[in-house]
């Protein structure tokens, strides 16, 4: 269900949209509640005629909302409005509309608060962030414990989340980019030692990774997963390698659907 707030500008969003010059050469339309405000992203086929760019402006500016503006293969680029973020507690994670952040922020800061708690955490622990993004677990884990290494494979999310800990005054937190279909053996990261793993992949799961998992050592694992299927097929690793399934929890990240986020926690037998 889309928030509130958003839902509030679809009329007029609407009627903007089908008033312009190049209404047919918009592809799609993103709306996204930010604590910075609102932001709209407008993604076309093709160049838009100025003045369709104008109205846009200026509509952005009259209700206040973040705006960006992606044109044919260019990189979406903000027209007007601050750079977006999102809050988790007193830390601020700064993103950009392409970057694949959480649908729902209630059940986001659930889903944090339950994975740190799972983890059972205390300032010695080194703890590893398995696909990070742009730090969503990371930055809460780095205030908790004596270190976080954060690992993801889109480089942009790399630099955000790198971002993100220095605005949030976190010298503990290090990301790495890596592919992690790949053996992280002789990584720098790989090689050194983490005594509690968090990973959170995509639908896709983590298969090429959970071998490291597994023979890690780590005392604690808490995999969050949008997808049952793989969720099961990869700790099928961990079991078969001395861990044992101590919880798991289900989140209703997606209210009406059929969708839900899983989450489970292995200890070392």
């Amino acid at each position: 269900m889309l928030s509130t707030e958003l839902n509030a500008l679809l009329p007029d969003l609407y009627t903007l949209l089908d008033g312009l010059r190049g209404r047919r050469i918009v592809g799609h339309v993103e709306l996204v509640a930010s604590d910075a405000g609102r932001v709209l992203l407008v993604r076309t086929t093709k160049k838009l005629h100025e003045d369709d760019v104008q109205r846009l402006t200026a509509f952005a500016e009259q209700n206040s909302l973040i705006f960006y503006l992606q044109q044919e293969d260019d990189a979406a680029s903000r027209v007007c409005g601050e750079q977006p973020f999102y809050s988790l507690g007193n830390q601020a994670l700064a993103f950009e509309p392409q970057d694949f952040i959480q649908v729902n922020a209630d059940i986001n800061e659930k889903m944090i608060a339950q994975a740190l708690d799972w983890l059972a955490l205390d300032d010695n622990d080194t703890v590893l962030d398995l696909f990070c993004g742009l730090g969503n677990f990371s930055l809460p884990l780095a205030a908790q414990v004596k270190s976080v290494v954060g690992i993801e494979g889109v480089e942009e999310m790399v630099s955000r989340a790198t971002d993100n800990a220095a605005r949030n005054a976190l010298s503990n937190a290090r990301f790495y980019h890596a592919n992690l279909e790949l053996d992280p053996a002789e990584t720098v990261w790989g090689k050194e030692s983490h005594n509690k793993i968090l990973l959170d992949p995509a639908r896709a799961g983590a298969l090429g990774v959970m071998p490291y998992v597994a023979q890690s050592g780590a005392e604690r694992v808490v995999y969050v997963s949008c997808n049952p299927a793989t969720l099961a097929r990869d700790s099928q690793v961990l079991l078969e390698n001395g861990y044992k399934l101590a919880r798991l929890g289900m989140l209703d990240m997606f209210p009406h659907t059929g969708h839900l986020e899983s989450m489970a926690l292995f200890v070392k037998d």
